[in-house]
């Protein structure tokens, strides 16, 4: 049996989690800086309510949105780090009724949940409001929240060149202490890039996650920095996330 609590003594250590699925690590709001104006890709006029018992939770680091499968149904919920914060836990066996929407992002099969009620215990939380945007990226951080110590190291370093390539992801490198996830990206041509990424709450107020065998498309640049390759913007389905300027400065500061 999977339950939140017993996996979270480990995520605890991670909500240093550097790319931000704790709770000083949400979404900047109005005092927590700039980032890109977001949209919902969900279809919030297809709402539809799955009932029954889970079976199944599917959770683990580098995971921006854990899943429940509720009568065979595979739904995308929120961040751990939420679910705990509104004292809502979810186990195998517990009977739930979830909302959800489907996501009108090309190849994106999943529901996602609006709102979960455990008909046992008559808990109940929100994660979207009527426009099926995350609630979690809603709160407002103070300056720098969610980038841990050190992030501020993310400063620009001059950008050699600019390309952008499309492929599948082969592999996501995210966990405790990493503050930057990067992504391994197998082109059409069969070349293997490891491109940095930024913080993952941006991902996440993007509501896009990324994950192994993804098609997705990377604007990125070739910096001096012993020629790392950084991401400026990631498109997945139609949806695209700026994470840094074309002269590398990251969108978050």
């Amino acid at each position: 049996m999977i339950t939140f609590y017993r996996i979270l003594p480990c995520l605890a250590v991670a909500a240093g989690l550097a790319f931000a699925q704790g709770p000083h690590g949400s979404g900047m709001g109005p005092a927590g800086g700039s980032h890109p104006q977001q949209s919902s890709t969900l279809a919030m006029t297809s709402l539809q309510t799955v009932t029954g018992t889970v079976t199944a939770v599917s959770i683990g680091y580098g995971m921006q949105y854990p899943s429940i499968t509720v009568n065979k149904v595979q739904i995308k919920v929120a961040p751990v780090w939420y679910l705990l914060e509104k004292n809502f836990e979810i186990k195998t066996g517990d009977n739930l009724s979830v909302v959800a929407a489907p996501s009108t992002a090309a190849g994106d099969p999943y529901l996602y949940a609006v709102e979960m009620t455990n008909t046992g215990t008559k808990a109940h939380v929100v994660l979207r409001d009527a426009n099926g945007l995350p609630l979690w990226s809603q709160r407002g951080g103070g300056p720098g929240a969610g980038l841990g110590p050190g992030a501020s190291a993310d400063a620009p370093c001059e950008v050699l060149s600019i390309a952008t390539e499309s492929g599948v992801v082969e592999q996501v490198t995210a966990g405790p202490g990493i503050q930057m996830p990067s992504l391994t990206l197998k082109t059409a041509a069969g070349k293997l890039l490891v491109i940095k990424l930024g913080p993952e709450r941006l991902l996440l107020e993007a509501d896009l996650e990324v994950k192994a065998g993804d098609a997705l498309s990377v604007k990125y640049a070739v910096t001096s920095h012993d020629g790392e390759l950084v991401a400026l913007a990631i498109t997945k389905g139609g949806v695209t996330v700026t994470l840094r300027g074309d002269d590398g400065r990251p969108a978050w500061n």
